[in-house]
């Protein structure tokens, strides 16, 4: 009988052995992104390449791109999120977008506690744009430096001399940069805006756009004492209406409706109705941009590119605005241990290249320097790529992105400042700025009136 009990369990035993171990079913990630970049035609397929190298990689986690349009990933993540249905990771987000959404993200900082996760390795700035006093977003994913981007062969046909790529040149200011552009601006009969015969209402190429900016943004580089930010350091003074912020308001104002180098607000909806992006228009000569244009829109051109750093200002000071992208956890997401494992694959040193080729910023991390600058020099071969690296030396700090009481109201009123300049109803800076800053006060007020 013993002997019969010891075949039955030997039996069975083998069996289980034997039998086929049922397949873990795995925990999916959902990756939302349309907020910032990621939604370009040329991203989407490179994304879903990175979504199979994890998926193949890993037993228990798969992730999955939501690909939303920009136009609509606002009203649809909070759809998401009100609805129970929140995405376990949002991305690539720029410091606007955390603003926005602050009070949607989960604080990573247990995460890092927990394991004690080392991010000596990430650039300390980069480190700072993420981490607030009551929450870490998330680790840094990279950095989008700016600079001057130019159509060569526009600056060919006009003579006009190339802007220089050295740092060290103090001769590149707004004026040398207004200076060309005048040149480079062009009527339909090949007049350029220094000429008497140049028609202002027949314009078919201009010499300068910083289209895809707001007003913070456009203002950042005059050397404010808040650089980026319309407030004093304890956000309770409004100061929008700095002197310097006038100067440089007022520079784009006469650049629209005096001199004519750049696009005003009518304008600019006629090159963005060609479907194209601005310097892939064909009508710019000179766009300030940032590295994420490299992923986004500098792709087959017809023309040659060249590259120049940020003007130096009317002070003298040389300040290039800089963007920065991260991938966040929303407070009501479901699987935050499994998100956590998948932000920390993709900011890695052994997949942060990959990453950042797709979006076109400076991966965060100084260990793998070389080996994206050599990947994006692949890409861009006659790019002067020292200049975008050398430009987050000049980075905006307080960021023109930057938390503010009220940010979607402050930068409402801003906008709304900058399109009464754009659209010509009011060209004169200092009129616009004060009426503005004294909203901007209103608002402020009644923010700190609330606090407890």
């Amino acid at each position: 009988m013993k002997h019969k009990l010891r075949w039955v369990l030997l039996c069975c035993l083998v069996l289980l052995i034997a039998a086929p171990v049922a397949a873990q079913e795995k925990v999916k990630v959902t990756i939302f992104v349309g907020l910032g970049t990621g939604t370009d035609p040329d991203q989407i397929p490179k994304q879903e390449a990175l979504a199979e190298k994890f998926n193949a990689s890993h037993d228990s986690i798969e992730i999955e791109f939501l690909i939303v349009p920009v136009e609509e990933s606002r009203t649809r993540l909070l759809a998401m999120l009100a609805g129970g249905n929140a995405p376990q990771l949002v991305g690539p987000n720029g410091i606007s977008t955390i603003a926005q959404f602050f009070d949607s993200w989960a604080d990573i900082t247990p995460f890092l506690e927990a394991e004690q996760f080392d991010t000596t390795d990430f650039y300390a700035p980069s480190l700072e744009l993420n981490s607030y006093p009551e929450m870490n977003t998330g680790l840094p994913l990279g950095l989008f430096p700016s600079f001057v981007l130019y159509n060569i062969d526009m600056f060919d046909a006009s003579g006009v001399d190339y802007p220089p790529s050295d740092y060290a040149d103090t001769s590149w200011t707004m004026d040398e940069l207004r200076n060309r552009a005048m040149l480079l601006t062009l009527d339909a009969n090949g007049y350029d805006a220094t000429m008497p015969e140049f028609d202002a209402e027949n314009i078919v190429q201009w010499g300068f756009s910083d289209a895809w900016s707001d007003m913070r943004g456009v203002l950042t580089r005059w050397g404010a004492p808040g650089i980026g930010r319309p407030t004093s350091d304890d956000f309770k003074t409004a100061t929008a209406n700095s002197e310097e912020w006038i100067y440089g308001l007022q520079w784009f104002s006469n650049g629209m409706w005096v001199d004519h180098f750049i696009p005003n607000g009518e304008q600019q909806t006629g090159i963005e109705s060609t479907g194209a992006a601005p310097l892939d228009s064909g009508q710019i000569a000179m766009f300030y941009t940032h590295t994420w244009y490299l992923g986004e829109a500098l792709n087959d051109l017809p023309f040659e590119v060249g590259i120049a750093p940020a003007p130096f200002n009317q002070k003298r000071e040389r300040i290039a605005r800089i963007h920065a992208d991260n991938f966040t956890i929303p407070e009501t997401a479901t699987n935050k241990e499994e998100a956590w494992e998948v932000m920390k694959w993709l900011t890695s040193p052994e997949q942060i290249v990959d990453v950042c080729l797709i979006y076109g910023c400076v991966p965060a991390r100084a260990s793998v320097a070389d080996d994206f600058r050599a990947a994006l020099q692949e890409r861009f071969p006659d790019l002067d790529l020292n200049v975008a690296f050398e430009a987050i030396n000049y980075l905006d700090a307080p960021n023109h992105e930057s938390w503010v009481p009220e940010w979607g109201r402050v930068n409402d009123t801003l906008n709304y400042a900058y399109g009464l300049i754009a659209s010509g109803e009011n060209t004169d800076a200092k009129a616009v700025l004060d009426e503005t800053n004294a909203s901007l006060q209103q608002i402020l007020d009644e923010y700190w009136a609330k606090q407890p």
